[in-house]
């Protein structure tokens, strides 16, 4: 054993006399800086390193003859022999063509000065810095004509993104997501960390090419690839709290009881009454002052984000593994999300073959918190006994249940659980085989299978008196399952030509694809559990005659075949021409109007390339002018939707008299329009680009008109169709029309200090400009400002002439002051006070026979409604900084909403139950001045959720990302082996500048139908966290 140990060791010490340690630094030719990340490999092995944050490299070589290969992304790749040297120094020349920055224009890539559409980018180095689950917040404020809205702040909720404006009323106005190629139905969900950049397809002509899916506009990802050279592990790791940093303002118990003593008078006059108050009967409230708001807030939950990647290969084979685990609390309690994504892609080359791969997995977890749990603390007064979330029983101060019976619907809400489990899994598998050096043919087939589970428990909850008798609560208990399974496949063949005919370059590409999607649900719902052990659908009431349950299920299926040609020439670089064509067929249209094309056509000047242009090329080295024109198309909408949908469960009475009995029917709900065609949009588009100072300067400008025809709408039917009160029918009924204007510029500084500024504008202006039916307008569903109230009514609509989902509202006109002005106002509102709301008679009668109306008729109802703006801003901005010093990093990510209205539904809420802080300055015969409507219940007339007294504008500046890092110098972290390490501190949301008064003017934008609706969302939080980027 000592002989072989012995042995060994000899053997190791030739192998090391056998190497040498070779080290050196890598510089630009450019500038001179060094260059981190440079790859260098031993020619013929997979054995190599590379370059360290301050461009040294160290690597053991044989002593012997031996070619190194130093290669970089920007860079021409260079090989070099060494025979007996221990340090060598490199300057590596820039590869100018490489540096010609390479878009992603859907099937295919083109560089950025051959590009004829509008197409907006964003790395992925960008999209990590935003430290969030969420795709859109990421984009926010990154592309210009690219709207995102937060439908809420909750975990695991998902942004609107809307490119250029709504692309349709009925359907889906989200873009079209493709990863690697396979498009996927809605958000991929994808962790930040898998994505290498993302290129976004604004204009029809650029959509085009999808068809029937085109018409959202389109959203390229492509994800990381590995790269031949070393294996590569990164880390990126981050932790953090959040609080919310906005309320909607309460009135504590001393300022509660001063206004309740003012409602009473303005109930009762100088009659006080005898019972003012609700404490009457409880004088041991009085030591009871509750914030029901911020009981059910978290403060300081947690967020957190882990992601390891590795990636390498060698020549002819390389790999990319990503894995991110995120997690995050609700900043409102029972609300939380946890994610775990893993994605692996691989690349082959061999001859002519060329062969990709990818797999990935999501599995995630969502705890939703009770719906309108906000406003359920709204109403709640503050002398009401605190409730312990974790508690099990409730007593006021007096050690009776009097209270409780109030409270108990409250902390049945409290104690509920609703949670999603969820797994997701996706792939893809390309081939291309280069036929010739011009010609090849590439087949592509991807798909996904998505699985929900979702259960929701309202537990068994008991109230009894001080006597033990049981009393009956507002909640029933209850279980609730549904679960539902998606799947979708995709195939893809494409035959592509490239060929340069001397200075003529054409590209020529022919494609046919077939997508198939199946959707399947199971919903069950049962009430009254049994014991709070047994949480199964068995575990509750079986009794019919109290309503025990419900369910129901579907299976949907959809099919799409599509074939698509395009054809893009340039003749020096300087002409540009690209056109295509695609004809679809989908399976949601009758067989009459199952098809459809889409053309498109484009082209570019790049003017900055001609003769004369020379003299200004010193200041002005770049500018192209781009046009395009093309056609989309949606057919987005529910299946099934050009035929008859009947509803069982429609008892009747059948049978002679006496002896008759009920009798199990059906009714049509929805009548079938074999005629439904494609909605069809048309776009123009005009831009501009250019470049200064060696493009250190860059400024982009794009002009753009879209119409919309054929949109398709559910029509209310009347009920004498005899098909019930909600019937619809499908119909092709309204145009709509999308124009404006988009600008990005950004500056770049490179040397000790390096710093960079980037602006975005987006402005779009809507208009329906056509809508059938007699009174040419429709009040959209799920629009009212709060919920299962008296007095709500439905506020967003779309009316020709107006932007989609426009406010139609009662206009108000301040308060009753005077005598004078209460026996005018009298006449149309009889039981009138003053100190109340008025509200304007419009002018809906037309007394001399011009047709013009010119008098009010005396009443107040729907007729009275005016327009008053919509949540839509006018225009957006974004501005992204950057700078570095020193190993100093700072960066900034701004965005703001100029010009859009919110209706404060959450205010609205909180004045009709009696409970917000200006109800304390409200008017009364001492504070005469006030402009706040005396407070005379929840049922009063001065509570309309549908007035424009709630409305206020929804203008903000926010302050999306701020961060501050340090990279350690590389001659200490080499030491240990680590290639670079990074520290940070940053925050998300942290300030905020607006004048709305609800918690967030971001939140309640969550579709057409209450966009600009605050309804007590669940709010946007800030985020503070410190975190650690390190890689070997």
């Amino acid at each position: 054993m000592i002989g072989l140990l012995l042995l060994l060791s000899l053997h190791s010490t030739i192998a090391q006399g056998q190497k040498r340690e070779l080290t050196g630094t890598i510089t630009s030719s450019d500038d001179g800086t060094t260059l981190p990340g440079v790859n260098i490999i031993i020619e013929g092995t997979g054995q190599g390193t590379v370059t360290d944050i301050d461009g040294n490299y160290k690597i053991m070589v044989p002593n012997k003859e031996t070619t190194l290969v130093f290669s970089s992304i920007g860079y021409l790749t260079q090989k070099v022999v060494v025979t007996d040297e221990t340090k060598m120094d490199l300057v590596m020349d820039i590869n100018i063509e490489s540096l010609e920055e390479v878009v992603v224009i859907g099937y295919g890539t083109q560089k950025k000065k051959e590009v004829t559409g509008a197409v907006g980018n964003v790395d992925g180095e960008t999209l990590t810095r935003s430290a969030t689950a969420d795709l859109g917040t990421a984009l926010q404020g990154q592309v210009a004509g690219v709207n995102v809205t937060a439908s809420s702040g909750e975990p695991g909720s998902s942004s609107n993104i809307v490119i250029r404006g709504l692309s349709s009323v009925t359907g889906n106005s989200a873009p079209l997501y493709v990863v690697d190629g396979i498009p996927y139905n809605g958000d991929p969900k994808l962790s930040m960390n898998e994505i290498e950049s993302i290129d976004i397809l604004k204009d029809a002509a650029s959509a085009a090419i999808y068809g029937t899916r085109g018409a959202g506009g389109v959203i390229l990802i492509t994800t990381k690839q590995g790269k031949a050279g070393v294996m590569k592990v990164g880390l990126d790791s981050y932790y953090g709290v959040q609080k919310i940093t906005s309320d909607v303002p309460l009135m504590n118990f001393d300022q509660y009881m001063y206004s309740e003593f003012l409602s009473k008078y303005n109930q009762n006059g100088t009659n006080y009454g005898n019972s003012w108050t609700p404490l009457e009967n409880n004088l041991y409230s009085f030591t009871n002052d509750t914030d029901w708001a911020g009981i059910i807030q978290n403060d300081n939950a947690t967020i957190q984000n882990h992601s390891l990647n590795i990636s390498g290969g060698k020549e002819g084979l390389n790999y990319n593994i990503t894995g991110t685990y995120f997690n995050q609390e609700g900043v409102i309690i029972n609300s939380g999300f946890d994610r775990f994504n893993i994605r692996a892609n691989t690349g082959y080359t061999k001859g002519k073959w060329v062969i990709n791969t990818g797999l990935g997995i999501r599995l995630e977890e969502q705890e939703y918190a009770p719906w309108n749990f906000l406003l359920d603390a709204y109403k709640q007064k503050p002398y009401q006994q605190e409730i312990d979330p974790s508690a099990s029983t409730i007593s006021d101060a007096s050690g009776s249940t009097n209270d409780a019976l109030n409270l108990s619907y409250m902390a049945a809400r409290m104690k509920q659980t609703d949670v999603r489990s969820g797994d997701h899994f996706n792939g893809f598998f390309q081939a291309r085989y280069n036929l010739s050096k011009s010609f090849n043919i590439m087949s592509r087939m991807g798909g996904s299978i998505t699985n929900n589970t979702r259960v929701r428990v309202n537990p068994l909850f008991k109230v009894y008196n001080e006597l033990g008798e049981l009393l009956p609560t507002t909640v029933r208990s209850g279980i609730y399952n549904f679960s539902d399974r998606s799947k979708s496949f995709t195939s893809e063949t494409t035959l592509n030509y490239h060929k340069k005919f001397g200075e003529h370059s054409l590209k020529v590409l022919g494609l046919f694809s077939m997508e198939r999607y199946e959707y399947t649900s199971f919903f069950a719902e049962k009430f009254d559990l049994i014991s709070n052990d047994v949480l199964v659908l068995n575990g509750a009431t079986l009794d019919p005659n109290v309503g025990s349950g419900s369910g129901y299920g579907q299976d949907r299926v959809n099919s799409l075949i599509g074939f698509l040609g395009r054809a893009q020439y340039d003749y020096k670089g300087k002409y540009l021409l690209s056109v295509s064509a695609r004809r679809d067929g989908s399976s949601r249209f009758s067989k009459d109007y199952r098809w459809g094309v889409f053309p498109s056509v484009s082209a570019g000047w790049n003017v900055s390339d001609e003769d004369f242009w020379n003299s200004l090329a010193p200041v002005a080295n770049s500018f192209k002018i781009r046009g395009s024109f093309g056609t989309t198309g949606n057919q987005n909408f529910l299946d099934y939707s050009n035929a008859a949908t009947i509803s069982l469960a429609k008892d009747y009475v059948f049978g002679p008299e006496g002896s008759d009995h009920l009798v199990l029917g059906a009714i049509q709900t929805a009548f079938a329009n074999e005629n439904v065609k494609w909605e069809t949009t048309e776009q123009a588009n005009l831009g501009f680009d250019l470049a200064f100072f060696e493009n250190k300067f860059t400024f982009s400008a794009d002009f753009y008109n879209t119409n919309k025809k054929d949109m398709l709408f559910p029509l209310l039917l009347p009920p004498t169709t005899g098909a019930g009160s909600n019937a619809t029918v499908i119909l092709n009924v309204g145009n709509m029309n999308n124009r404006g204007m988009e600008f990005t510029a950004n500056y770049r500084h490179k040397g000790k200090f390096s710093w960079s500024a980037g602006l975005t504008f987006g402005k779009n202006n809507n208009k329906i400009t056509k809508m059938s039916g007699a009174n040419k307008i429709a009040y959209l569903s799920g629009s009212t400002v709060t919920s299962g109230l008296p007095n709500e009514d439905l506020v967003t609509v779309l009316k020709e002439g107006y932007e989609a989902g426009a406010f139609f509202v009662l206009k108000t006109d301040g308060l009753i002051t005077s005598q004078e002005e209460l026996q005018e106002y009298r006449e149309i509102m009889p039981t009138a006070k003053m100190g109340d709301l008025k509200y304007v008679d419009a002018l809906t009668v037309d007394t001399d026979g011009d047709g013009v109306p010119d008098a009010g008729d005396g009443l107040i109802n729907n007729d009275d409604r005016v327009y008053a703006g919509s949540g839509m801003p006018e225009f957006e901005m974004g501005l992204n900084l950057n700078a570095d010093y020193k190993g100093f990093d700072l960066s900034m990510q701004w965005y703001g909403a100029f010009g859009g209205e919110i209706i404060n539904g959450s205010k609205a809420y909180a004045y009709k139950q009696g409970t917000h802080l200006d109800i304390l300055y409200q008017w009364s015969p001492q504070n005469t001045t006030s402009t706040i409507p005396a407070y005379r219940g929840r049922d009063h007339e001065n509570y309309r959720g549908y007035t424009d007294y709630w409305i206020e504008d929804g203008t903000f500046i926010r302050l999306r990302n701020v961060a501050l890092g340090y990279t350690i110098p590389s001659g200490i972290t080499n030491k240990v082996g680590v290639r670079n390490f990074r520290v940070y501190i940053a925050a998300q949301n942290p300030l905020t500048i607006t004048s709305y008064d609800g918690f967030d003017p971001e939140v309640g934008n969550d579709g057409l139908n209450t966009r600009g609706i605050d309804k007590g969302n669940y709010p946007i939080s800030a985020q503070y966290r410190a975190g650690i980027q390190f890689d070997f």
